[in-house]
């Protein structure tokens, strides 16, 4: 009688572990199905989410790491940015932080990057190493090594290798064109070979005055159709802001295609402090927010 007790039990705590272990398996697979793909490229930082992501011709500051690694040969002086969006539209599963640092130098502008994407069941990080140079202040060109880490708790991890670049032209004094390409080695993850995100952008910066720029891009996933998104940003100079040092305000806006979205948001710099916040809504999933925090040992300026 006592062994049969202690079969039932030695019988019914594997199939606990066994339920428990399917189950993990299972959400964690569902959560990438229903979410995004892994290594998705998503939107980094409140300033780009309020652009809509119509941040390739522009990238002029750390985040460029993400968006377009020839952004980096734009930038004077060091910087360091912080964004986090613990529940991206009320999702806490889709929690993003990211972290970037830019440091010019003599011989062109380096850059690091580290984001990290998921919850305790099924979690992404990326570490990326930047660099960015220009010919003339015309040409501009860049590259990224990054690291893919992907962990599925109690089951199993990988890593792998892959390589970004960029480009950017000043056509005129009022045009600007860039170019980015994620994953141009079409690396590959895990067991399966699932290929990592490998996404196409190019697009167009217009200025026609220092406090003023339109972004007009387009965007091509290998699995997705073209979409297409169009931004503007203003920005205020305010004197006298921290004692004699002036602020600036910008606000912005975009809206996207595939699917259908808009964003807005807005910027405050006071000093060596950046301040953005943006919100962004989907068609399905509703509305988010998006804040980071930059410092700029340069301080103010419009670019």
């Amino acid at each position: 009688m006592n062994s049969k007790i202690k079969k039932s039990k030695i019988f019914s705590n594997n199939s606990v572990k066994s339920v428990f272990y399917i189950s993990l398996i299972f959400i964690s697979f569902l959560l990438i199905k229903v979410s995004f793909a892994q290594f998705e490229f998503t939107d980094i930082g409140a300033r780009a989410v309020a652009l809509n992501g119509a941040y390739t011709s522009v990238s002029d500051n750390s985040l460029a790491v993400f968006y377009n690694p020839s952004g980096l040969g734009q930038m004077k002086f060091r910087e360091v940015s912080f964004f986090y969006s613990p529940a991206p539209f009320g999702i806490s599963e889709l929690s993003t932080a990211a972290l970037s640092y830019a440091e010019p130098t003599n011989f062109g502008t380096f850059g690091l990057g580290v984001k990290s994407y998921g919850f305790d069941l099924y979690k992404e990080i990326t570490g990326l190493v930047s660099y960015g140079n220009h010919y003339k202040n015309r040409i501009y060109y860049g590259l990224s090594i990054n690291l893919y880490h992907l962990n599925i708790k109690n089951y199993n991890s990988a890593t792998s290798f892959g390589v970004d670049i960029g480009a950017m032209a000043r056509i005129t004094d009022f045009l600007k064109w860039g170019f980015f390409c994620k994953n141009l080695t079409g690396s590959k993850i895990g067991q399966s070979k699932e290929r990592i995100a490998q996404v196409y952008r190019t697009g167009f910066m217009i200025f026609p005055r220092k406090d003023i720029k339109f972004m007009l891009e387009t965007e091509k996933d290998v699995k997705y159709p073209f979409s297409f998104r169009g931004a503007f940003e203003y920005s205020i100079l305010i004197p006298n802001t921290v004692g004699d040092l002036p602020g600036r305000i910008d606000l912005r806006a975009g809206v996207g295609s595939e699917p259908t979205t808009f964003s807005a948001g807005i910027g405050l710099f006071l000093s060596l402090f950046q301040i953005d916040y943006a919100f962004k809504r989907h068609p399905d999933l509703g509305f988010t927010h998006q804040g980071t925090i930059t410092i700029n040992f340069g301080g103010v300026e419009i670019k």
